[in-house]
C-alpha cells in the first residue's frame, strides 16, 4: 500500500504543479492583453484613454495621475475578463 500511496501523492503533486503553471500562463497572457488593449492616444488633438486604439475617456477631464489611472483602469479590464470569461 505504501507504493500505492507514494504513486498517488506523485500523480497529486504533478497535477497541482500542471495547474498552476496554467494558472500562472493564463495570467501573463491576461496581464498582457490588458497592456495591449488599454492604451493612451491622440485624437483630434486631445489625449485618451483608449480601448484598442479607441478613444473611450478625455484624460482632459481626469483630475488624477493619468499612470494610476491607467493603472487602474488595466486592473480593472482584468477583473472584468476574470469574473465573465472564466
Amino acid at each position: 500500500m505504501k507504493l500505492i500511496d507514494t504513486i498517488a501523492g506523485w500523480f497529486r503533486r504533478l497535477r497541482q504543479r500542471s495547474r498552476d503553471s496554467k494558472r500562472k500562463k493564463r495570467d501573463r497572457s491576461l496581464a498582457k492583453t490588458s497592456w495591449e488593449k488599454i492604451n493612451v492616444i491622440e485624437f483630434e488633438g486631445k489625449v485618451f484613454i483608449a480601448y484598442e486604439t479607441i478613444p473611450i475617456v478625455c484624460i482632459d477631464v481626469i483630475d488624477s495621475n493619468i499612470p494610476e489611472v491607467i493603472a487602474q483602469a488595466r486592473k480593472d479590464y482584468l477583473s472584468w475578463k476574470e469574473k465573465f470569461e472564466q
